[in-house]
Protein backbone atom coordinates (compact mmCIF):
# COMPACT_ATOMS: atom_id res chain seq x y z
CA UNK A 1 0.00 0.00 0.00
CA UNK A 2 1.43 3.36 -1.06
CA UNK A 3 1.19 6.63 0.78
CA UNK A 4 -1.06 9.01 -1.11
CA UNK A 5 -1.28 12.77 -1.42
CA UNK A 6 -4.46 14.82 -1.26
CA UNK A 7 -4.36 18.17 -3.07
CA UNK A 8 -7.14 20.64 -2.18
CA UNK A 9 -8.16 23.65 -4.28
CA UNK A 10 -11.29 25.76 -4.84
CA UNK A 11 -12.75 28.72 -6.74
CA UNK A 12 -13.49 30.63 -3.53
CA UNK A 13 -11.36 31.75 -0.60
CA UNK A 14 -11.46 29.35 2.34
CA UNK A 15 -9.59 28.07 5.36
CA UNK A 16 -9.18 24.28 5.18
CA UNK A 17 -8.61 21.79 8.00
CA UNK A 18 -8.16 18.00 7.83
CA UNK A 19 -9.00 16.43 11.20
CA UNK A 20 -7.12 18.67 13.67
CA UNK A 21 -4.51 19.78 11.11
CA UNK A 22 -4.97 23.30 9.79
CA UNK A 23 -3.74 23.08 6.19
CA UNK A 24 -3.95 26.80 5.51
CA UNK A 25 -5.77 29.31 3.37
CA UNK A 26 -6.89 28.99 -0.24
CA UNK A 27 -6.94 32.57 -1.52
CA UNK A 28 -7.28 32.03 -5.29
CA UNK A 29 -8.15 29.28 -7.78
CA UNK A 30 -4.42 28.72 -8.44
CA UNK A 31 -3.65 27.89 -4.78
CA UNK A 32 -3.27 24.27 -3.65
CA UNK A 33 -3.02 22.78 -0.16
CA UNK A 34 -1.60 19.25 0.07
CA UNK A 35 -1.42 16.60 2.76
CA UNK A 36 0.16 13.12 2.81
CA UNK A 37 -1.99 10.24 4.04
CA UNK A 38 -0.49 7.00 5.35
CA UNK A 39 -2.59 3.85 5.50
CA UNK A 40 -6.34 3.35 5.52
CA UNK A 41 -8.28 5.93 7.49
CA UNK A 42 -11.24 8.26 7.59
CA UNK A 43 -10.65 12.00 7.42
CA UNK A 44 -12.89 14.91 8.34
CA UNK A 45 -12.44 17.95 6.08
CA UNK A 46 -13.55 21.33 7.45
CA UNK A 47 -14.11 24.18 4.98
CA UNK A 48 -14.48 27.74 6.27
CA UNK A 49 -15.21 30.32 3.50
CA UNK A 50 -13.88 33.81 4.16
CA UNK A 51 -15.67 35.80 1.44
CA UNK A 52 -19.23 36.15 0.21
CA UNK A 53 -20.71 36.99 -3.16
CA UNK A 54 -23.35 39.67 -3.47
CA UNK A 55 -26.71 38.34 -2.28
CA UNK A 56 -25.22 34.86 -1.77
CA UNK A 57 -23.71 33.39 1.38
CA UNK A 58 -21.06 30.67 1.12
CA UNK A 59 -21.38 28.77 4.38
CA UNK A 60 -18.92 26.45 6.20
CA UNK A 61 -19.31 22.70 5.93
CA UNK A 62 -17.80 19.38 6.99
CA UNK A 63 -17.16 16.42 4.70
CA UNK A 64 -15.90 12.90 5.38
CA UNK A 65 -13.27 11.28 3.16
CA UNK A 66 -12.50 7.56 3.27
CA UNK A 67 -9.01 6.42 2.27
CA UNK A 68 -8.80 2.68 1.66
CA UNK A 69 -6.59 0.51 -0.57
CA UNK A 70 -5.19 3.46 -2.53
CA UNK A 71 -8.64 4.82 -3.21
CA UNK A 72 -10.23 8.03 -1.96
CA UNK A 73 -14.01 8.39 -1.87
CA UNK A 74 -16.60 10.67 -0.30
CA UNK A 75 -20.37 10.78 -0.25
CA UNK A 76 -20.27 14.58 -0.04
CA UNK A 77 -21.40 16.22 -3.30
CA UNK A 78 -19.33 19.30 -2.44
CA UNK A 79 -16.06 17.40 -3.00
CA UNK A 80 -15.02 16.72 -6.60
CA UNK A 81 -12.31 14.04 -6.41
CA UNK A 82 -9.97 13.22 -9.31
CA UNK A 83 -7.80 10.09 -9.12
CA UNK A 84 -4.35 10.60 -10.67
CA UNK A 85 -3.27 6.93 -10.82
CA UNK A 86 -3.93 6.04 -7.15
CA UNK A 87 -1.11 8.17 -5.70
CA UNK A 88 -2.21 11.77 -6.13
CA UNK A 89 -5.81 12.85 -5.65
CA UNK A 90 -7.05 16.33 -6.48
CA UNK A 91 -10.03 17.44 -4.41
CA UNK A 92 -11.92 20.48 -5.62
CA UNK A 93 -13.96 22.11 -2.87
CA UNK A 94 -17.30 23.31 -4.17
CA UNK A 95 -19.16 26.20 -2.57
CA UNK A 96 -22.13 25.52 -0.30
CA UNK A 97 -24.23 28.56 -1.19
CA UNK A 98 -27.51 29.75 0.20
CA UNK A 99 -29.53 32.54 -1.36
CA UNK A 100 -30.14 35.59 0.80
CA UNK A 101 -33.69 36.79 0.35
CA UNK A 102 -34.16 40.52 0.65
CA UNK A 103 -36.81 43.10 0.05
CA UNK A 104 -37.25 43.46 -3.73
CA UNK A 105 -35.62 46.52 -5.22
CA UNK A 106 -37.18 47.89 -8.40
CA UNK A 107 -34.41 48.33 -10.97
CA UNK A 108 -36.46 49.32 -13.99
CA UNK A 109 -40.09 49.90 -14.95
CA UNK A 110 -40.87 50.38 -18.64
CA UNK A 111 -44.09 50.54 -20.63
CA UNK A 112 -42.89 48.45 -23.56
CA UNK A 113 -46.20 48.71 -25.43
CA UNK A 114 -49.57 50.27 -24.72
CA UNK A 115 -50.89 48.69 -21.49
CA UNK A 116 -47.87 46.33 -21.16
CA UNK A 117 -45.34 47.09 -18.41
CA UNK A 118 -42.00 45.32 -17.84
CA UNK A 119 -40.47 45.59 -14.37
CA UNK A 120 -37.09 44.26 -13.28
CA UNK A 121 -36.51 43.52 -9.57
CA UNK A 122 -33.47 42.52 -7.52
CA UNK A 123 -34.53 40.30 -4.62
CA UNK A 124 -31.41 38.15 -4.48
CA UNK A 125 -32.38 36.78 -7.88
CA UNK A 126 -33.13 39.10 -10.78
CA UNK A 127 -36.87 38.85 -11.48
CA UNK A 128 -38.64 40.09 -14.60
CA UNK A 129 -42.33 40.80 -14.12
CA UNK A 130 -44.62 41.63 -17.03
CA UNK A 131 -48.02 43.14 -16.36
CA UNK A 132 -50.76 43.21 -18.99
CA UNK A 133 -54.39 44.24 -18.59
CA UNK A 134 -55.46 40.84 -17.31
CA UNK A 135 -52.34 38.78 -16.52
CA UNK A 136 -48.97 38.87 -14.77
CA UNK A 137 -45.99 36.91 -16.16
CA UNK A 138 -42.77 36.28 -14.22
CA UNK A 139 -39.33 35.01 -15.20
CA UNK A 140 -36.18 34.62 -13.04
CA UNK A 141 -33.07 35.62 -14.96
CA UNK A 142 -30.09 33.25 -15.09
CA UNK A 143 -27.71 36.21 -14.60
CA UNK A 144 -27.39 39.45 -12.70
CA UNK A 145 -27.30 42.16 -15.34
CA UNK A 146 -26.76 45.89 -15.74
CA UNK A 147 -27.34 48.40 -18.57
CA UNK A 148 -30.88 47.09 -19.09
CA UNK A 149 -32.63 47.65 -22.39
CA UNK A 150 -36.14 46.47 -23.34
CA UNK A 151 -37.48 46.00 -26.87
CA UNK A 152 -40.96 45.02 -28.00
CA UNK A 153 -42.32 44.19 -31.44
CA UNK A 154 -44.93 42.03 -33.17
CA UNK A 155 -44.02 39.57 -35.91
CA UNK A 156 -46.60 37.29 -37.58
CA UNK A 157 -49.12 37.95 -34.78
CA UNK A 158 -46.59 36.94 -32.09
CA UNK A 159 -45.46 39.42 -29.43
CA UNK A 160 -41.68 39.53 -28.86
CA UNK A 161 -40.27 41.10 -25.70
CA UNK A 162 -36.48 41.29 -25.50
CA UNK A 163 -34.32 42.18 -22.51
CA UNK A 164 -30.65 42.97 -23.15
CA UNK A 165 -27.88 43.78 -20.69
CA UNK A 166 -24.37 43.15 -19.42
CA UNK A 167 -23.46 40.38 -16.98
CA UNK A 168 -21.13 40.69 -13.98
CA UNK A 169 -18.39 39.17 -16.19
CA UNK A 170 -19.05 41.89 -18.80
CA UNK A 171 -20.60 39.47 -21.29
CA UNK A 172 -23.68 40.29 -23.32
CA UNK A 173 -27.05 38.94 -22.17
CA UNK A 174 -30.21 38.45 -24.21
CA UNK A 175 -33.61 37.17 -23.10
CA UNK A 176 -36.31 36.54 -25.72
CA UNK A 177 -39.92 36.11 -24.61
CA UNK A 178 -42.53 35.07 -27.17
CA UNK A 179 -46.04 35.94 -26.03
CA UNK A 180 -44.42 36.57 -22.61
CA UNK A 181 -43.00 33.04 -22.25
CA UNK A 182 -39.25 32.33 -22.42
CA UNK A 183 -38.05 31.28 -25.85
CA UNK A 184 -34.32 31.96 -25.57
CA UNK A 185 -31.82 33.09 -22.92
CA UNK A 186 -28.24 33.65 -24.10
CA UNK A 187 -25.00 34.83 -22.53
CA UNK A 188 -22.16 35.42 -25.00
CA UNK A 189 -19.12 37.58 -25.70
CA UNK A 190 -20.89 39.13 -28.69
CA UNK A 191 -24.56 39.09 -29.77
CA UNK A 192 -25.99 40.49 -32.97
CA UNK A 193 -29.69 40.34 -33.79
CA UNK A 194 -32.45 41.34 -36.14
CA UNK A 195 -36.17 40.64 -35.80
CA UNK A 196 -35.72 37.22 -37.45
CA UNK A 197 -32.09 36.20 -36.76
CA UNK A 198 -29.76 36.11 -33.75
CA UNK A 199 -26.01 35.40 -33.85
CA UNK A 200 -23.99 34.69 -30.69
CA UNK A 201 -20.19 34.37 -30.47
CA UNK A 202 -18.31 32.89 -27.51
CA UNK A 203 -14.53 33.08 -27.21
CA UNK A 204 -13.00 29.70 -26.34
CA UNK A 205 -9.85 31.13 -24.68
CA UNK A 206 -7.71 28.49 -26.39
CA UNK A 207 -4.25 28.83 -27.93
CA UNK A 208 -5.53 29.10 -31.50
CA UNK A 209 -8.14 31.71 -30.45
CA UNK A 210 -11.27 29.96 -31.64
CA UNK A 211 -14.73 31.35 -31.31
CA UNK A 212 -17.94 29.30 -31.36
CA UNK A 213 -20.77 30.84 -33.36
CA UNK A 214 -24.41 29.91 -32.80
CA UNK A 215 -27.07 31.14 -35.20
CA UNK A 216 -30.78 31.21 -34.40
CA UNK A 217 -33.54 31.79 -36.93
CA UNK A 218 -37.21 32.57 -36.47
CA UNK A 219 -39.30 29.51 -37.29
CA UNK A 220 -43.00 29.04 -36.51
CA UNK A 221 -42.96 31.97 -34.14
CA UNK A 222 -39.86 30.90 -32.16
CA UNK A 223 -36.11 31.28 -32.47
CA UNK A 224 -34.45 27.90 -33.04
CA UNK A 225 -30.77 26.97 -33.40
CA UNK A 226 -30.08 26.78 -37.14
CA UNK A 227 -26.29 26.53 -37.28
CA UNK A 228 -23.23 26.16 -35.04
CA UNK A 229 -19.59 26.34 -36.11
CA UNK A 230 -16.13 27.49 -35.05
CA UNK A 231 -14.19 30.45 -36.41
CA UNK A 232 -10.83 32.04 -35.68
CA UNK A 233 -11.02 35.38 -33.89
CA UNK A 234 -8.07 36.50 -36.00
CA UNK A 235 -7.49 35.75 -39.69
CA UNK A 236 -5.35 32.69 -38.97
CA UNK A 237 -4.98 30.47 -35.89
CA UNK A 238 -2.39 31.43 -33.30
CA UNK A 239 0.22 28.68 -32.97
CA UNK A 240 2.37 27.83 -29.93
CA UNK A 241 5.90 29.19 -29.99
CA UNK A 242 7.09 26.51 -27.54
CA UNK A 243 6.96 22.91 -28.83
CA UNK A 244 6.09 21.71 -25.31
CA UNK A 245 2.69 23.40 -25.77
CA UNK A 246 1.95 21.55 -29.05
CA UNK A 247 0.23 18.54 -27.38
CA UNK A 248 -2.10 20.93 -25.54
CA UNK A 249 -2.89 22.88 -28.71
CA UNK A 250 -3.57 19.59 -30.51
CA UNK A 251 -5.94 18.42 -27.76
CA UNK A 252 -7.81 21.76 -27.84
CA UNK A 253 -8.28 21.45 -31.60
CA UNK A 254 -9.66 17.91 -31.20
CA UNK A 255 -12.01 19.06 -28.45
CA UNK A 256 -13.41 21.79 -30.72
CA UNK A 257 -13.71 19.42 -33.69
CA UNK A 258 -11.21 21.42 -35.77
CA UNK A 259 -9.72 18.45 -37.63
CA UNK A 260 -7.68 20.53 -40.09
CA UNK A 261 -5.94 22.40 -37.27
CA UNK A 262 -5.40 19.17 -35.30
CA UNK A 263 -3.80 17.51 -38.33
CA UNK A 264 -1.44 20.46 -38.77
CA UNK A 265 0.22 19.41 -35.50
CA UNK A 266 0.79 15.79 -36.66
CA UNK A 267 3.77 14.36 -38.52
CA UNK A 268 2.89 13.13 -42.05
CA UNK A 269 3.17 9.39 -41.32
CA UNK A 270 0.83 9.70 -38.31
CA UNK A 271 -1.60 11.80 -40.34
CA UNK A 272 -1.85 9.04 -42.94
CA UNK A 273 -2.59 6.41 -40.30
CA UNK A 274 -5.50 8.23 -38.60
CA UNK A 275 -8.92 8.87 -40.11
CA UNK A 276 -11.00 11.88 -39.07
CA UNK A 277 -13.33 9.59 -37.11
CA UNK A 278 -10.39 8.00 -35.30
CA UNK A 279 -8.97 11.38 -34.37
CA UNK A 280 -12.28 12.62 -32.97
CA UNK A 281 -12.85 9.47 -30.89
CA UNK A 282 -9.25 8.64 -29.95
CA UNK A 283 -9.34 10.09 -26.42
CA UNK A 284 -12.95 9.17 -25.70
CA UNK A 285 -15.59 11.25 -23.95
CA UNK A 286 -13.34 13.20 -21.56
CA UNK A 287 -14.44 16.21 -19.50
CA UNK A 288 -11.20 18.08 -18.89
CA UNK A 289 -7.50 18.16 -19.76
CA UNK A 290 -4.64 18.90 -17.37
CA UNK A 291 -0.88 18.78 -17.48
CA UNK A 292 0.71 15.74 -15.86
CA UNK A 293 2.25 17.66 -12.96
CA UNK A 294 2.53 14.76 -10.51
CA UNK A 295 5.05 12.68 -12.46
CA UNK A 296 8.32 13.29 -14.27
CA UNK A 297 6.86 12.38 -17.66
CA UNK A 298 7.66 15.09 -20.24
CA UNK A 299 5.08 15.84 -22.94
CA UNK A 300 2.22 14.01 -21.23
CA UNK A 301 -1.35 15.18 -20.74
CA UNK A 302 -4.01 13.91 -18.36
CA UNK A 303 -7.49 13.39 -19.81
CA UNK A 304 -10.10 13.39 -17.04
CA UNK A 305 -13.29 11.33 -17.28
CA UNK A 306 -16.48 11.86 -15.31
CA UNK A 307 -16.88 9.22 -12.63
CA UNK A 308 -16.94 9.07 -8.85
CA UNK A 309 -14.12 9.69 -8.24
CA UNK A 310 -13.15 11.14 -11.60
CA UNK A 311 -10.47 9.04 -13.27
CA UNK A 312 -7.45 10.05 -15.36
CA UNK A 313 -5.94 8.55 -18.49
CA UNK A 314 -2.42 9.73 -19.29
CA UNK A 315 -1.09 10.11 -22.83
CA UNK A 316 2.51 10.67 -23.89
CA UNK A 317 3.22 12.71 -27.02
CA UNK A 318 6.45 12.21 -28.96
CA UNK A 319 7.57 15.06 -31.22
CA UNK A 320 9.89 15.30 -34.22
CA UNK A 321 10.65 18.73 -35.68
CA UNK A 322 7.72 20.37 -33.84
CA UNK A 323 5.28 17.72 -35.09
CA UNK A 324 3.60 14.95 -33.07
CA UNK A 325 5.00 11.63 -34.32
CA UNK A 326 3.36 9.25 -31.82
CA UNK A 327 0.70 9.20 -29.09
CA UNK A 328 0.64 6.41 -26.49
CA UNK A 329 -1.41 5.80 -23.36
CA UNK A 330 0.61 5.28 -20.18
CA UNK A 331 -0.23 2.41 -17.85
Amino acid sequence: MNNIFLHFFSDFSALVKVNDLELGLLESSTDTLSVEVMGNQELLVSVFPISNKLCTATIPYLAKITVENNKVVSDCSLLEITDFQHTNFEIKLLAHNIQIKKKPILLDNVEVSKGIFAMLFDSGDFLLEINTKDKVYKHILSEEISNFKFSFYTENENNFLLLEGKTRKNQEYLLVLVNFFCNLEITADFIERTKTEITALNHQCDIAKHGVVQKYKLSNGHFVLSDEYTVFLDTTPHRPTDNQIIPWAFAEAINLGDINLARSYLENSLNKMLSDEHLLSFFGDYKEIKWNKYENEPNTLCFIFDDNPRIVKRYRFELINDKISNISELD
